[in-house]
């Protein structure tokens, strides 16, 4: 009689090629799902500088001609005053060490020179660079021109540039300021 059966080395045969096998297809579906976790990442990243770039804007909107606080501005910080409820509030936005901060101020508190600790609030961090411009129309000129400083005595710009560069993304946002 002529039994058929499998020998040992025929099964360890099998279990060897069906575990290299098993591993090849975890490894292509480990590091598809570790692409998708970064693709994912990412997207949120960039989804929450849009938010900010959209919060810089509204604030942007609601700034004030307000003298005594008067809008500033350099190549990485932007001041200017803002109504909010009752009150009138001098908003900071900044660029520093990789990351954007906001701070505000109460008006009151700066003319009774009154020292509150306010701590900047962190907005977004992994920038590798922030810059504002800020656009005026030059005399006898129908066309706008940007420059990179804004001083107190030259009123409010005609709108304000945001340039946002992340690591594999870079933002560009005009804001036309109403009140200039």
């Amino acid at each position: 009689m002529n039994k058929r059966s499998f020998t040992f080395i025929e099964l360890l045969l099998v279990v060897a090629v069906f575990s290299l096998l098993s591993l090849a297809v975890y490894s292509t579906f480990n590091s598809g799902l570790g692409l998708w976790h970064k693709i994912q990442d990412t997207d949120m990243h960039q989804r929450k500088t849009l938010l900010r770039l959209e919060k810089i804007s509204l604030d942007l909107h609601q700034a004030l001609n307000f003298s005594k606080i008067g809008f500033t501005g350099q190549k990485n910080e932007v001041s200017f005053p803002l109504l909010s409820g009752d009150k009138i509030l001098k908003i900071s936005y900044y660029y520093e060490g990789n990351s954007l901060y906001f701070k505000g101020e109460n008006f009151s508190d700066i003319i009774e020179n009154r020292k509150n600790d306010i701590k900047p609030k962190e907005l977004l961090s992994g920038i590798e660079d922030l810059t504002f411009s800020f656009a005026y129309q030059e005399p006898d000129k129908n066309e706008y021109s940007w420059k990179d400083n804004w001083k107190k005595t030259e009123g409010i710009p005609l709108a304000v540039k945001i340039e946002l560069k992340l690591k594999n993304a870079i933002f560009t946002k005009t804001i036309p300021i109403p009140v200039s």
